[in-house]
């Protein structure tokens, strides 16, 4: 009797097989299927569920509406894009993939995956997922999955939060006296710089040229730098003199410049002169004679000092007392009055 019934359920099981093989055949051969990849796990796993539909080219598809959870405690990690496959025969398969896990031991149902096409309903079988737990060794203590690692140090978390303020003040002290300090130079140099302003322009460039003199450059074979210094005092002379910016100007555009000027007409071409030899001595390496470079140091004298600015005196109030008027006779002159 038991063979009996056995033989008679894989009777029954294969007939339903047929029908539902006639059943897809008969809705113009569409056929949907569920696969997973292992139906055991262990706790914290996990496997794939593979979902496939095949059917005729142009049927609409709607995919089936996966949530977070299949079922409960069966959790969705991932849903793949639908990947489509040609089957040739103008017949198509759509490929979806579900990654699955569970952390709770047991065994679960999975409902039928929902597929609708054009207007009908296709589900594919249930299946089955069995979780098993994780096996635990009794016979040994327990202990933690990682161990206990020391922090970092760091050396903020020892500093007291006054030794910060105090290191704050300390830098800020700092900065003001360095401001102090810079602001308090530029006011010296500003008043040193005054100072010289003071001194005229001639005596300047005259004590100048007298010190280069005494320097005997060019006696020492040191002729770019015995023109190069008298140059410079000139120009320096100019600039303050005439107020034209002569440091920054050509030979050339200094002489034409003074050229217009009625007080250098005199001496223009002695500056002319100078600056001429100083430029081939300077840049042609031009080596001039003893009497040159004496020359060119009495024109550079000569015209500071023509060019040296009027002094201006105050008039001079005139100083003779008005004369008395003369006495009519010489009795009045005496003190006797006329009679």
């Amino acid at each position: 009797m038991k063979v009996r019934s056995i033989i008679l359920q894989m009777f029954c099981g294969c007939l339903l097989v047929s029908q539902g093989v006639v059943s897809a055949s008969a809705q113009n051969h569409i056929v949907v299927r569920a696969q997973m990849d292992s139906a055991a796990i262990m706790m914290g796993d996990q496997t794939t569920v593979r979902l496939e539909v095949s059917q005729d080219k142009g049927k609409f598809v709607r995919l089936p509406i996966i949530q977070d959870t299949l079922v409960a405690g069966v959790e969705v990690l991932k849903i793949s894009k639908p990947d489509t496959l040609d089957l040739k025969n103008n017949r198509i398969q759509i490929n979806n993939e579900v990654l699955i896990t569970s952390f709770d031991s047991g065994l679960y149902y999975l409902p039928p995956f929902k597929y609708v096409i054009d207007n009908d309903t296709f589900e594919t079988q249930s299946l089955s997922l069995k979780v098993v737990p994780v096996p635990v060794d009794t016979t040994h203590a327990e202990f933690d999955i990682k161990g206990v690692d020391a922090p970092p140090f760091v050396l903020w978390d020892y500093v007291p939060a006054w030794v910060v303020y105090l290191l704050i003040a300390l830098v800020v002290i700092a900065a003001g006296i360095y401001a102090y300090w810079r602001w308090g130079r530029k006011v010296k140099t500003g008043d040193a710089v005054d100072e010289t302003q003071i001194i005229p322009p001639y005596e300047r460039a005259m004590q100048a040229l007298h010190e280069l003199k005494d320097s005997k450059l060019w006696q020492q074979g040191q002729e770019k730098a015995y023109y190069t210094t008298l140059t410079e005092i000139l120009r320096v002379y100019i600039d303050q003199r005439f107020h034209i910016n002569a440091m920054e100007m050509t030979s050339t555009q200094i002489v034409e410049t003074l050229r217009r000027n009625e007080e250098t007409k005199a001496v223009n071409q002695q500056l002319r002169d100078i600056l001429e030899m100083a430029d081939f001595v300077k840049f042609a390496k031009m080596r001039p004679l003893p009497d040159d470079n004496v020359q060119v140091m009495r024109y550079a004298e000569n015209f500071v000092e023509e060019t040296k600015p009027e002094e201006k005196t105050p008039e001079v109030a005139d100083a003779t007392p008005e004369s008395a008027p003369e006495p009519e006779s010489q009795d009045e002159a005496s003190g006797n009055p006329k009679k």
